[in-house]
């Protein structure tokens, strides 16, 4: 596989930039993103080809990923049952932010939800305009990358697109 790499503004990111990340996702492409926290591999969670793309490159076929969404709102889209959301306020002070919230949603079980603080990530799924799967940019077993660099030696030639944007924590 042929890998890109592009470096973003991590205060202002490029609008011709977040356009290439959306038209990988679209094309059932991995692009490996910055979060707060580490660097993630986001992918289109409805595509089935992403997915399982995904799953080889971490070689864990059953662990689960996030949905990263730039707001609350985004996930009036799902059926969140009753109660899910009962620390709502909660919730609402700590995000945006490191965290992953799990919720009940009819008919799929258990999904986690982040709403990144990261730019570049919020902004490429707003330009998405769905959320994007997020698994952690590394192999089973092995640690998270913190920095592009870290996530091109993980991943080079597996991924479609590499995003610079700096150290994530």
């Amino acid at each position: 596989m042929n890998t890109e790499y592009l470096k973003l503004n991590i205060f202002e990111p490029e609008k011709e930039k977040l356009e290439i990340i959306a038209q990988v996702l679209k094309k059932g492409g991995l692009v490996v993103l910055p979060t707060e926290t580490v660097y993630g591999i986001g992918f289109d969670p409805d595509s089935n080809i992403a997915v399982q793309k995904m799953k080889a490159v971490k070689e864990a076929r059953d662990k689960p990923y996030s949905l990263c969404v730039p707001d609350l709102s985004w996930i009036d889209n799902y059926q969140v049952e009753e109660g899910s959301l009962s620390n709502l306020s909660l919730i609402k002070d700590l995000l945006p932010g490191p965290i992953t919230f799990i919720v009940s949603v009819k008919n799929k079980g258990k999904i986690g939800f982040r709403i990144p603080l990261n730019r570049i990530t919020q902004n490429g799924v707003e330009i998405f305009a769905k959320p994007i799967g997020l698994a952690s940019a590394n192999a089973s077993g092995k640690m998270p990358a913190s920095n592009a660099q870290e996530a091109s030696d993980y991943l080079f030639g597996r991924v479609d697109l590499i995003i610079d944007g700096g150290c994530s924590t």
